[in-house]
């Protein structure tokens, strides 16, 4: 079992096979064997529920445990450090997987936001593209501007600033879909791209994230600072592949949000009609 930001994965046996009975067992006798994380060691055996585990580290990082059923016994002592052995290596491998995954995300990701960021956003709209010509369903894209961030920044600095910018990636990934991509695009200007989704459902999308952000109140020394955005939707015309072109039509539907008043939803004119 492998424990990635406190949840634990089955990598092998019949835990991964969706027997989910199972797979919990497996969860309580590995936090038992970890014992909350605390001082576990790779030299470290335990008997727990009708196994023998092995506590799998690396650098002192607890990544996970390696259980074997008794039934697979009897452990001698030379079967023994073979397990403490592979469970060493096991754990390295692990943790080496998670190191590299986790230095993949931080050249995707924006790390304030969480959101991607823009080098990678403009690859992926261009497979949605021609994933989306293939199958001929919609794909629509969002594009909203934070109201007034400068000012923002001007009365409580630019630490108050991240901290708006934070928030609102952090309620993009509770609002929005899985599959909805969300990016960064650039200071506080911020993609949606919605897969299989016609211009109503992305307009309807558009308005809950609206709404919500409106509402979010943000705390920052002692004050509830509250935001507000303007968003431009478009959807892709049929068999269109040009990535500026769709981002171009939403950027003209969100200036025309800005020019209207602000904390509103516009359409692009070119898809509406």
């Amino acid at each position: 079992m492998m424990r990635t930001d406190g949840h634990w994965q089955a990598l092998v046996g019949s835990a991964r096979e969706g027997r989910r009975e199972l797979e919990r067992a497996h969860e309580r006798i590995a936090d038992g064997t970890l014992v909350g994380d605390r001082g576990a060691r790779a030299a470290d055996l335990v008997s727990a529920e009708g196994h023998l585990c092995l506590p799998m580290t690396a650098g002192g990082v607890s990544v996970g445990v390696l259980g074997v059923p008794d039934s697979a016994g009897p452990f001698s002592d030379g079967r023994r450090r073979v397990l403490a052995t592979a469970a060493t290596l096991l754990g390295i491998s692990l943790r080496n997987a998670q190191l590299f995954r986790e230095v993949k995300d931080h050249t995707l990701r924006d790390g304030l936001t969480g959101c991607f960021n823009r080098t990678h956003a403009m690859g992926i709209i261009d497979l949605e593209l021609r994933r989306a010509r293939r199958s001929q369903m919609s794909v629509s894209l969002i594009m909203f501007d934070l109201d007034r961030f400068k000012e923002v920044n001007d009365r409580n600095g630019h630490l108050c600033g991240d901290a708006v910018l934070a928030a609102v990636g952090a309620l993009m990934r509770d609002v929005l879909r899985g599959s909805d991509f969300k990016c960064r695009y650039g200071g506080e200007e911020f993609l949606v791209l919605l897969p299989e989704t016609p211009l109503e459902g992305a307009k309807r999308v558009a308005d809950t994230l609206r709404h919500d952000l409106s509402e979010m109140a943000i705390q920052w020394k002692g004050e509830m600072l509250t935001i507000t955005a303007s968003f431009g939707v478009t959807t892709a015309m049929p068999s269109e592949i040009d990535v500026k072109a769709l981002i171009g039509r939403a950027d003209v539907a969100l200036y025309r949000a800005k020019d209207q008043g602000r904390d509103c939803v516009r359409l692009s004119v070119d898809t509406a009609t």
